[in-house]
């Protein structure tokens, strides 16, 4: 009996050991996971269009953690790192968990995206002048005024404060950006700004409006710009990203240009202007190219070139409101994209004017938008 008994006790040792090396075992096999840093900002803020970057360092991952960031009931990202861009601006609660069949951590956090309109907005105030505080650039396409009257840079800066001075932009694509001292804003179910030109019944040479607000607030036109869409956008003549380059002749020469449907032809020069039409003044000094959106207003070449007005949306263009106004009224709600999608902006601080069509008018030299000045319609009535 004594023996069965020692076996007993032996055996019932055994398996007391065996479970305590197995307990052991587990313990030393499963170690918590924890941030490595015990301590971390718990409100964010940023402006909508930045990119949320979040990053977790975290100790002791085992190799079957899931990850799920999440907003309310939307799941944002299944990544350890969160690369997110809101859509709107609002206040949020964010959560991070990492978690396996074992152990689970989370970091809570109150995000604040703020609308860039909110904190750059530059408000009218006493001092305020409805019309052009400063050119920021001007780059003419080839024409028979440029490097003579009403095309140099000097010609540009009298547009300051200005409606009697003109600049002309040259052909196609030629270009002229200004700011204001004040953020023009979107005034709800009404035209926003006026840009004054030189057109009559019967010679429209229709410019094209691109606008942009400072997002960043640095001062800078370095934002992205919104183009203005007009009547003819959408016609199935209307080329978008096309792009014309043109070369100096060095001379008094017609100037040469190839556009990207590998079109070629020239800016006609004249004998009324002796000069080289090719901009003497920019970087580009050998050729240039711009890009953007070509239109095509109807010419009638019988007798006295004549250049219909498009219906609404351009600038130097003989519309419905040009015998009223001396220039053509524009409306901030007709920005859109690049893809033609339609753009909600409450204000503008940058417009870029650039002409629209690239027509030989004969007599009358090519086409090319004059501007006289451009005024915050809302400042005006």
């Amino acid at each position: 009996m004594q023996h069965k008994n020692t076996i007993k006790l032996l055996f019932l040792a055994g398996i007391t050991m065996l479970l305590a090396s197995c307990a052991n075992d587990d313990d030393t096999a499963f170690t918590p996971m924890e941030f490595t840093t015990p301590t971390y900002e718990t409100n964010l803020e940023l402006l909508l269009g930045d990119t949320l970057k979040l990053n977790q360092e975290i100790l002791n991952l085992p190799e079957n953690v899931q990850f799920k960031w999440t907003t309310e009931d939307t799941v944002l990202s299944i990544l350890q790192n969160l690369e997110y861009i809101p859509k709107q601006a609002k206040t949020f609660a964010l959560t991070f968990k990492a978690t396996t069949n074992l152990d689970s951590i989370s970091r809570t956090y109150q995000v604040k995206v703020n609308d860039p309109y909110d904190v750059y907005y530059r408000p009218k105030s006493s001092e305020s002048s409805s019309l052009i505080s400063q050119v920021l650039a001007y780059n003419p396409a080839p024409g028979q005024f440029i490097n003579s009257s009403f095309g140099t840079p000097e010609d540009a800066q009298k547009l300051v404060g200005s409606t009697t001075n003109t600049i002309s932009l040259g052909a196609w694509g030629g270009s002229i950006l200004v700011g204001f001292d004040h953020t023009i804003e979107n005034v709800a179910d009404a035209k926003d700004f006026l840009v004054y030109g030189n057109a009559f019944n019967g010679l429209s040479e229709p410019g094209i409006v691109q606008v942009s607000f400072d997002t960043n607030g640095n001062g800078l036109a370095d934002d992205t710009f919104y183009e203005l869409r007009g009547s003819a956008h959408a016609d199935a003549a209307t080329l978008t990203n096309y792009t014309t380059t043109y070369t100096n002749p060095g001379m008094h020469a017609d100037v040469p240009w190839l556009d990207s449907l590998n079109t070629a032809g020239s800016v006609v020069v004249n004998s009324y202007h002796p000069q080289n039409f090719y901009p003497l003044f920019i970087t580009e000094l050998e050729e240039v190219s711009y890009t953007g959106t070509r239109v095509f207003p109807v010419v009638s070449n019988s007798g006295f070139t004549n250049i219909a007005a498009l219906e609404w949306g351009y600038v130097d263009n003989y519309d419905a409101d040009y015998a009223t106004y001396k220039g053509n009224l524009l409306d901030i709600d007709q920005a859109i994209d690049a893809d033609g999608n339609s753009v909600n902006l409450r204000g503008i601080d940058f417009i870029r004017i650039y002409t629209g069509a690239q027509v030989n008018a004969g007599a009358l030299g090519e086409l090319s938008t004059e501007i006289r000045g451009i005024a915050d319609f809302s400042m005006l009535e």
